[in-house]
């Protein structure tokens, strides 16, 4: 199945946000009205298209010793999210040194969506095989991109299938071992959850292509969830391989390990640290706030003090005992948010994006408000930076609001609702973070939508309860990402590296101590810069790992070094 394209954005109407600005009025002059259609066109027109930043990215990576009989070497495998319409090329490192670098084209095996596998036979880019120790690799994949937003996920694929996302997140960390893996919420039972994962409720793990990852997709997390479509709910993945998992009809935040294992599942937050009796938590998000890591969640109540409240985490990501929270963003009357926050997000530099979820006919409320950092000021926030979607009908139910890892983007979610006997005001629209302007709207309007996330690299992940799909959108552009490997590869089964050790000088040469791999043939290489080296002696170590070598002396100084020799 080709990546679904389609321009989007002629359906959001240029004026339909607002924004502090010609006065702040929902209806703007005609006059008020150009000036901000050529400042919106300036903003998403062909600018963003040559700014945009990586799509295509190697998750998953794994180094594999090779035996002698499959002709030895490394199989370096990886999988793709989309093809690398550009190629990829894989870095292998010594400790601080790229020994070799591979390249597979566009369209070759190792370029394709998917899991691909290419093989390093061992040697440095002289042909000379490398010594023993451990070697890492660094793939860098690039595409062509798209001319606008484009899904890259296949709808038909057996992992795309959900029967009801409720939510959804993306590991972020370049450093874990799950790096790009996609974790989505389950939150209703399907007609065949005795044959498919995607219908039972829990919680379903894929790899970036959508592939089940190996210890099965589907989890419980070791927790009867009610599948009432609120338990479970929405997810987020923090620092540190957390993943968090709102079970909304039991008022309980639990923290887990990608795997989702039963074993690693604690209590993040409960109904007794609510702030007060009758607050009901619709969604939250994990991220910095002034006293390190904390834990924002939006309090829709509008009885008991609607806001956005924050905790502050302990190291193991649980609120601390007793933290009952304190308002950070007052919701009412005197505040830009004007009735109640559903979800919240934290922006890289601790701004927060607060969504409302207003679902009849004319309403007033603006959807999305933006607000500065809060910096442990006394008072809660209730001046924001940017708002819109004010009386919009075709933005209605606000679900989840999500900001790009870099801070630019921000997606919002809206499940919509019955009007006049049709469905209307389910979507999802991205914002410009800066400035609140609508950049687009992603195909399938006025479906239900649930939750959304951004991967590393800037794709968009999308929940759509209407069609039992995630989907996943990569922005306009050219692009590359990097990935280093996690785990390294030990050549030369395990034996130490190679090391001289000056023994004396004797008949006008020095005597070295060489020890490496028993039967080896090691070249000794002498320098008097540590840039220019050349070969001035060979040995073969005996079986017991050790032999001595006599060098010439010749200059005022030398370095000397040992290697594999050919």
């Amino acid at each position: 199945m080709q990546p679904r394209r389609r321009h989007m954005g002629a359906e959001t109407g240029l004026l339909e946000g607002w924004h502090r600005g010609c006065g702040g009025k929902r209806r703007l002059s005609w006059w008020c009205g150009r000036v901000w259609m050529v400042w919106l066109l300036q903003v998403v027109g062909a600018g963003w298209v040559s700014e945009a930043q990586a799509r295509v990215y190697a998750t998953h990576v794994r180094l594999e010793k090779r035996p002698d009989g499959a002709g030895g070497g490394v199989a370096i495998r990886y999988i793709l999210n989309e093809p690398a319409t550009a190629g990829v090329e894989i870095e292998v490192w010594d400790g601080t040194q790229v020994v070799r670098t591979l390249t597979v084209k566009a369209g070759d095996p190792g370029a394709l969506r998917g899991e691909n596998e290419v093989i390093w036979d061992g040697r440095d880019a002289a042909g000379t095989p490398v010594c023993c120790g451990p070697y890492r690799v660094r793939i860098t994949a690039a595409a062509q991109g798209f001319q606008d937003w484009a899904q890259i996920s296949d709808d038909f694929a057996p992992g795309q299938y959900v029967y009801a996302p409720t939510g959804i997140a993306v590991v972020r960390d370049s450093a874990s071992p799950y790096y790009g893996r996609v974790l989505v919420a389950n939150g209703v039972p399907g007609p065949n959850a005795e044959f498919l994962p995607g219908d039972r409720p829990g919680i379903l793990k894929f790899h970036a292509d959508g592939s089940e990852v190996e210890e099965g997709s589907w989890s419980d997390a070791g927790r009867s969830w009610l599948g009432d479509g609120a338990s479970p709910a929405e997810l987020e993945v923090a620092t540190g391989d957390r993943v968090y998992v709102l079970d909304r009809t039991r008022q309980e935040l639990l923290v887990m390990d990608p795997t989702a294992a039963a074993a690693s599942v604690r209590r993040a937050w409960g109904p007794d640290q609510r702030p007060a009796t009758g607050t009901v938590m619709t969604g939250f998000a994990v991220g910095e706030g002034p006293a390190g890591p904390g834990l924002w969640m939006a309090q829709s109540a509008v009885a008991s003090d609607p806001g956005v409240y924050l905790w502050v985490l302990n190291p193991d990501g649980t609120a601390m005992a007793g933290d009952q929270g304190r308002l950070v963003v007052r919701a009412g009357a005197g505040s830009d948010l004007t009735v109640a926050p559903w979800d919240v997000a934290v922006g890289p530099g601790g701004g927060l994006f607060v969504i409302q979820s207003r679902t009849a006919a004319g309403d007033a409320a603006p959807r999305v408000v933006a607000f500065p950092a809060w910096t442990n000021q006394a008072a809660p926030l209730e001046q924001g930076l940017w708002a819109m979607g004010s009386g919009l009908d075709l933005l209605r139910g606000a679900t989840s609001v999500a900001v790009d890892p870099t801070g630019r983007y921000v997606a919002v979610a809206f499940r919509g609702a019955v009007s006049g006997g049709f469905f209307v005001g389910g979507r999802v629209i991205v914002l410009d973070a800066v400035t609140g302007a609508w950049v687009t709207t992603l195909p399938g309007a006025d479906q239900q939508y649930t939750d959304v996330d951004w991967d590393a690299v800037g794709n968009l992940y999308v929940a759509n309860l209407s069609e039992s799909v995630w989907r996943v959108y990569s922005p306009p552009g050219s692009n590359a990402a990097t990935t280093v490997s996690v785990a390294a590869v030990e050549l030369g089964e395990g034996s130490p590296r190679p090391y001289l050790q000056v023994l004396r000088f004797e008949g006008g040469g020095l005597v070295l101590m060489v020890t490496g791999r028993p039967q080896t043939v090691y070249e000794i290489e002498a320098s008097s810069d540590l840039s220019t080296w050349l070969v001035v002696g060979t040995v073969t170590v005996g079986e017991a790992g050790r032999q001595e070598v006599t060098v010439p002396i010749s200059g005022p100084r030398r370095f000397y070094r040992t290697r594999s020799g050919p």
